[in-house]
């Protein structure tokens, strides 16, 4: 997941993997991870449109057959990039899920999860408009297509939990014509786009006239106060909160992202 050697979250995978196969699967699963691994270095260093599976075939010590028993095409290779991206985003959306607060509060600590990976892999994170390009889709192979979109159901679903939880709670209220799933997508394209311009597009002029490290968080507080959800901006701290879920959730991360100054 994270931009410094094998993280927590590439080792929980490949663990993962280990339940229910023989050694010859593991052996096959473990050189896939690896792969995905050394094609991920290959996006960080050079970008998308430079993957291609002939560098991929440089980079590693196996063949190109060997390489095409794995990924069926360039595509596929991206693919199986932002499922790894997702699932590394679903650990820490986990870790989030786990803050103990009001229900604005949760949403809050699933924002600051996000924009932790997105400081961690600027380039990874923006993995969903990859994935759903239509020149990726038409050439990916089905299965990992229908592993992304399983994973996606997922993490919205958990989404749809945060949101039910703040209705049952007196929180939040729906509106006409908006329910559960508009203000997940809602959260969704704000975190996406204000974590995607701001580690992106940090040479812009609207950007660096802010000069503020909590514009995400005050992205979600124009959001969540437009949804009236309780406890509102001007009646909680939620500056404290996000500090809070950086300190109590996120500490190695933080401290790794300080040490490199990002």
């Amino acid at each position: 997941m994270f931009g410094f050697g094998c993280k927590k979250s590439d080792r929980e995978e490949s663990s993962r993997c280990a339940f229910g196969m023989t050694k010859k699967q593991q052996a096959i699963a473990d050189r896939e991870v690896e792969l995905t691994l050394l094609a991920k270095s290959l996006v960080q260093e050079q970008g998308w449109s430079n993957l291609t599976m002939d560098k991929l075939t440089s980079a590693s010590a196996y063949s190109k057959g060997t390489i095409y028993n794995h990924f069926c095409s360039k595509e596929d290779v991206i693919m199986a990039l932002c499922i790894h991206s997702l699932k590394s985003e679903a650990v820490l959306f986990a870790r989030a899920a786990e803050f103990e607060g009001n229900t604005r509060e949760k949403v809050v600590a699933l924002h600051v999860g996000y924009r932790v990976y997105a400081r961690m892999e600027p380039v990874l994170s923006t993995c969903a408009i990859m994935a759903k390009s239509p020149w990726v889709l038409e050439k990916a192979s089905p299965e990992r297509v229908r592993e992304l979109n399983t994973l996606e159901e997922q993490v919205i679903d958990q989404a749809d939990q945060l949101i039910v939880a703040g209705v049952d709670h007196g929180d939040l209220k729906y509106s006409p014509g908006i329910g559960s799933d508009a203000i997940v997508f809602a959260n969704w394209a704000l975190a996406f786009g204000s974590n995607a311009l701001t580690q992106n597009a940090s040479n812009s002029h609207c950007i660096q006239r802010l000069q503020d490290p909590y514009t995400v968080l005050n992205n979600a507080n124009m959001l969540l106060d437009g949804l009236a959800w309780k406890p509102l901006s001007t009646e909680w701290d939620y500056r404290k909160t996000w500090r809070r879920v950086e300190q109590e959730l996120f500490a190695q991360e933080i401290e790794y992202l300080e040490s490199v100054g990002r």
